[in-house]
C-alpha cells in the first residue's frame, strides 16, 4: 500500500524520543513492504527539515514533502487561533488565579487550513491508501478525505488536562500542549485508527470514546526498535550512561539522581562514573564524576564508553523510548517506575524496575550491575532477546490497525 505520514516534526537528526518513535514507524511499515510518503508541516520550533536529502534517501525521491513555508495570511490565522488562550494565561498568572482556561488549547490551534488543504491534496493526487498524523491535535487533516482513505492517528501521548501531572511534578508549564477531554476525543472520532504508545493509553481512550457511534480501533502500536549491531566491548566496568534530549523532566532527573541517587552510588562503587549524552549536556552544569559527550551519531557509541543504561526520570508521558533503545542495542537498563513506564512486561534483569525516588534501591540495583561485568553482559544478551520479541508485538498491533487491505498486499 502506499502510505502518507503527516508528522510538523523531521526525523532526522533523531534528537529525541518523538522523532526515533516517527522513524521506526516508518522503517517498518516500509519493511512490511508498503510505500511511504513523509509529509511535514509546520508547528513551532520544528518548522525547517534538518536534511533534506536525508529524509529523501529514507523515503525515496519524490516522497517528501515540505509545507513548512506557510503564507503570511495562514501564520497570522495560526497565531489568533492561540492568542486567547495566552493572553488569559498571562493574566490568570498575573492576577494569581489559577484557572484551567490557561493550560487548555483548542485541538485545532496548531495547524492552519492552508495545511491541512496542501497535505490532503498531496494524498489524493498520489492516490494513498492510508493517511497517518502525528499527534491527536494534527487530525483535521484526515476531515474531507475520500472514503477509500484509511485514516490514522498516532497519539504519542494522551493530552487531556496533561498540564495537571506536570504541575504535580513542580514542573509548571512544561507540558507542552493540553487539551480538553472532549477535544481529544473529538480529534480520536476523525479516524478509523488510533495507535496508543502503551496499554493504559489504550484503556484511556477506549473509555474516552465509549457511546461514540463507529469509534475508531484502538490498539497499542508502541516505539519500533532499530536494528542496532551489537558491540563486541561491552565499555569498561563501574560506568553507566543517561541518553537524553533537553527538556525539562530529563534535567530535573538528573539533578535529583546527583544529588540524592550518586552519594548512594559512590557509597557502593567509589569508582563509578556518570557519562553523559545528548542534548541535555548542553544544559546541566559540569560535575566532577560525570563525563558529558553531548550529540553522538550511533547510540553504540555512547555505550562503548558505559555498558549500562539508566532512566531516573520521575516525571512525563508515553513511552520510554530511551529505555528501548538501549534494550535494542544489547544494554541493561536501570530505571524509575515513571522511566519505564509502560514497559512493566520486560521487567527483569534487563530492565530493572525501581521505585520513583527510592535512591537507595536505585543505586543497589545499579551496582549490582557495574560491578559484576559478568552479570552485566548476561543481562545484555537478554536484554536484545526482550528487544526482538516487542518488535514483533508491535508489527502485530500496526498489521490490524492498517485493516484487511495490509493482509491483501502482503499476499500478493
Amino acid at each position: 500500500m502506499r502510505l502518507a505520514i503527516v508528522s510538523h516534526i523531521p526525523v532526522y537528526p533523531t534528537t529525541a524520543g518523538n522523532r526515533a518513535r516517527v522513524l521506526g514507524l516508518i522503517q517498518a511499515l516500509q519493511g512490511l513492504g508498503h510505500e511511504v510518503l513523509f509529509i511535514q508541516i509546520p508547528s513551532g520550533p520544528y518548522d525547517a527539515a534538518e536534511s533534506v536529502a536525508r529524509h529523501e534517501a529514507l523515503v525515496g525521491r519524490g516522497n517528501y514533502y515540505d509545507l513548512t513555508r506557510l503564507s503570511r495570511p495562514a501564520r497570522l490565522a495560526k497565531w489568533l487561533k492561540v492568542f486567547p488562550v495566552r493572553a488569559v494565561s498571562r493574566l490568570s498568572k498575573a492576577v494569581g488565579i489559577d484557572t484551567p482556561w490557561r493550560h487548555w488549547r483548542p485541538l485545532d490551534s496548531h495547524i492552519s487550513p492552508e495545511t491541512v488543504r496542501a497535505a490532503q491534496a498531496i494524498i489524493v493526487a498520489r492516490g494513498c491508501d492510508v493517511c497517518l498524523v502525528e499527534y491527536v491535535f494534527h487530525s483535521a487533516v484526515l476531515v474531507g478525505l475520500p472514503g477509500s482513505v484509511r485514516t490514522l492517528i498516532d497519539t504519542h501521548d494522551q493530552f487531556s488536562n496533561r498540564h495537571v501531572g506536570y504541575a504535580a511534578n513542580g514542573l509548571g508549564d512544561a507540558y507542552w500542549i493540553s487539551l480538553r477531554p472532549k477535544a481529544e476525543r473529538r480529534g480520536l472520532m476523525r479516524a478509523d485508527g488510533v495507535l496508543a504508545i502503551q496499554d493504559d493509553e489504550a484503556q484511556a481512550f477506549t473509555r474516552m470514546l465509549q457511546g461514540q457511534p463507529s469509534p475508531p480501533l484502538v490498539r497499542v502500536v508502541s516505539h519500533f526498535l532499530p536494528d542496532i549491531e551489537p558491540r563486541t566491548d561491552r565499555g569498561p566496568p563501574h560506568r553507566a550512561a543517561f541518553v537524553a534530549s533537553s527538556n525539562s523532566a530529563n534535567t530535573h532527573a538528573l539533578g535529583l539522581f546527583l544529588q540524592r541517587g550518586l552519594p548512594e552510588v559512590l557509597r557502593r562503587d567509589p569508582a563509578f562514573r556518570l557519562i553523559l549524552a545528548g542534548g541535555i549536556c548542553g544544559e546541566v552544569p559540569d560535575h566532577p564524576q560525570m563525563d558529558k559527550i553531548g550529540r553522538f551519531e550511533q547510540l553504540g557509541d555512547v555505550f562503548a564508553r558505559a555498558p549500562v543504561s539508566l532512566n531516573p526520570v520521575l516525571s512525563g508521558s508515553g513511552i520510554s523510548v530511551k529505555a528501548l533503545e538501549s534494550l535494542a542495542a544489547g544494554v541493561p537498563v536501570i530505571a524509575t517506575e515513571t522511566g519505564a513506564r509502560g514497559l512493566g512486561a520486560l521487567a527483569g534483569e534487563a530492565l530493572r524496575i525501581l521505585p520513583d525516588g527510592d535512591w537507595a534501591a536505585y543505586a543497589e540495583a545499579l551496582t549490582a550491575l557495574t560491578l559484576d561485568p559478568a552479570r552485566c553482559a548476561r543481562a545484555g544478551e537478554q536484554a536484545r532477546v526482550a528487544a526482538a520479541d516487542w518488535n514483533e508485538r508491535q508489527r502485530v498491533g500496526l498489521e490490524e490497525l492498517l485493516g484487511d487491505g495490509a493482509a491483501r498486499a502482503r499476499r500478493t
